[in-house]
């Protein structure tokens, strides 16, 4: 198997491509390099940005871009198997549909983040990274993005509708009042405060 059959196998094409997720048989890291410059510079290959690289769609019109939210993805959210993030702020609120805004800043809390936060750009996409409060897995980042939807919300000010859409968010996202005590202490207390005053605490499970 080539090293460009070997890419293609792992992750296709209009994905990206992170280099230092990259292991081909025993080769070096200046080899790898070399390969995807020569790649790269033989038009097989595009390179998105430092160290992300993708095999570009072919589409009737030409060849598609990399999409940003899925460099986003796999940088700060999921690789598809594991998951290390979750989506937060008013990006959030937008996604329970507890605000119509649809925000220009994409927010979120991963493991791969040092800094407490940071601002990015990805493409097009600016980004803003959370350093998360534990550590993210796919077992519990339901229960910690609810916990974050809890600091965000302002109890008093939700309308039935709003009401109603956040009744429905906890139905489709299985948290249970067992993992929410496990993990509480991981927020503010105004978490825990927003989550009775909103009756929301007696629709868990």
């Amino acid at each position: 198997m080539t090293f460009s059959e070997y890419l293609k196998a792992q992750y296709g094409t209009g994905e990206p491509i992170y280099v230092e997720q990259i292991q081909f048989e025993s080769y070096s890291r200046p080899w790898i390099f070399k390969e995807l410059k020569k790649l790269v510079d033989g038009g097989e290959l595009k390179r998105f940005d430092t160290g992300i690289y993708y095999f570009p769609r072919k589409m009737s019109y030409g060849e598609a871009g990399l999409d940003p939210r899925k460099v986003v993805q796999r940088r700060f959210l999921s690789d598809g198997n594991e998951v290390y993030g979750y989506v937060a702020g008013v990006s959030l609120l937008n996604l329970a549909g507890l605000t119509t805004q649809v925000p220009n800043l994409l927010e979120l809390v991963t493991n791969n983040e040092t800094t407490r936060v940071r601002d990015i750009q990805v493409g097009n996409q600016r980004v803003r990274a959370r350093r998360s409060r534990t550590t993210v897995t796919k077992n519990n980042a339901k229960t910690l993005q609810f916990l974050d939807l809890m600091n965000a919300i302002t109890p008093g000010k939700l309308d039935e509708t709003e009401r109603y859409m956040l009744s429905k968010y906890i139905k489709s996202s299985g948290v249970t009042r067992e993992a929410v005590t496990q993990y509480a202490g991981f927020f503010p207390a105004r978490a825990m405060k927003n989550m009775m005053e909103s009756g929301v605490a007696y629709e868990l499970t």
